[in-house]
């Protein structure tokens, strides 16, 4: 990996504007109403407030402040200090400015705030149980990269990521780490190029011991760059010391049937056998077949890691690096590893720098074809 400081911005920057970056608020879930609060005053428009609560009338937003109700098309909110924003049942505090439009699914709600500031978030949020400094540098780098890459993906809803982990985990500025805000501040600038370019770098909790090709995971994904490695010793790796590095989850056969023939095979069938076909690289399963007599309904892994995430509960099937086995009633998944095994392994990251590995040594073990570089952004 080659290191150099470049002070010239490149294309895709220009979606940025003076390091500013859009992030749609509770996109996943949209509300209908919301309320505000500043420290000190907030402005919106000819409005100077202390709180105020903003909700949906018809096709415009009402805003209710201490002294009076207005309507209006677009709200924009705007602080010297936090704004704390109440919504379902999160309360979170926001630097930068809020803007508020309505839509057909509820309130828009956008925070427009530094990319670093943002940074300082998602890396507290992706990383908060990593205990290594060197860690934290490395996904400073690696969050900060991702962002550049992604900054047009949420480009027709008029901003750049959102605060799911569709994009990367953003919860505003409640419990920003120490750690997570100095490697943030020190690496400044710093990402992760392939030919010219910010480079999508994927990463994820626990490999497992090896990671994959994105290619092997996402057909897909083209990006050569991201391939599969081996995380340290095949008895020790990195990360073996994370909880959860190995699991088990028993699932009862009824109840697995019934998510079977509601999410795989779409019609109420009898489910007789799951077999694995194929493995990647990594040693997680690739293509699944389930079966139900004579019938049969295969679907990747990676579709199945996903479906069974949003059925039983991100923690049921917590990788696609699993075996499976029937024990009575019950369906049993054996496993290592948390997440989809692409990029960077953050545990084997803080694996990596509690063995004496600095940052820069981190992201050449999981990104060998990425330039480290600075850039003004």
């Amino acid at each position: 990996m080659i290191f150099f400081f470049a002070v010239a911005a490149l294309s895709i920057f220009s979606s940025l504007h003076a390091g500013e970056i859009r992030i749609g608020v509770s996109v996943i879930r949209p509300v209908q109403n919301a309320e505000i609060s500043c420290e000190k005053k907030c402005v919106s428009g000819k409005n100077k407030f202390s709180k105020a609560s903003i909700k949906i009338s018809a096709t415009q937003l009402e805003a209710v402040y201490e002294s009076k109700t207005e309507k209006a098309k677009k709200i924009l909110v705007e602080s010297p200090g936090p704004i704390e924003l109440s919504y379902l049942r999160n309360k979170r505090k926001y630097y930068g400015k809020l803007s508020f439009e309505p839509s057909a699914k509820g309130l828009k709600i956008i925070n427009i705030c530094d990319l670093e500031k943002y940074l300082e978030s998602v890396v507290s949020a992706e990383v908060y149980d990593l205990k290594n400094y060197q860690a934290y540098k490395a996904q400073a780098v690696v969050a900060r990269t991702y962002t550049l890459a992604n900054v047009e993906r949420h480009k027709r809803d008029g901003f750049n990521l959102c605060d799911s982990t569709h994009c990367q985990l953003y919860n505003g500025y409640d419990n920003i780490k120490e750690k997570a805000a100095q490697a943030v501040k020190e690496t400044r600038g710093e990402i992760l190029e392939y030919r010219g370019r910010a480079a999508w770098t994927f990463y994820h909790s626990i490999c497992g011991g090896t990671t994959d090709a994105a290619s092997e995971i996402w057909p897909y994904e083209k990006k050569p760059y991201l391939k599969s490695v081996k995380d340290g010793p095949p008895i020790r790796p990195y990360c073996y010391k994370a909880p959860g590095f190995l699991w088990r989850t028993r699932i009862n056969l009824s109840k697995f049937e019934k998510f079977a023939a509601a999410k795989i095979f779409k019609a109420k069938l009898p489910l007789t056998s799951v077999k694995i076909n194929a493995r990647t690289t990594g040693g997680r399963a690739k293509n699944i077949s389930f079966i139900s007599g004579k019938y049969s309904k295969n679907i990747s892994a990676s579709d199945f890691y996903h479906l069974a995430g949003r059925y039983f509960g991100w923690e049921a099937v917590r990788s696609t690096m699993f075996d499976i086995y029937f024990e009575g009633a019950y369906i049993v998944f054996y496993g290592k590893g948390h997440g989809h095994g692409v990029g960077l392994c953050q545990h084997g990251a803080d694996g990596m720098a509690e063995l004496g590995y600095d940052y820069t040594q981190i992201l050449q073990h999981y990104y060998g074809d990425l330039k480290l570089v600075r850039r003004q952004l």
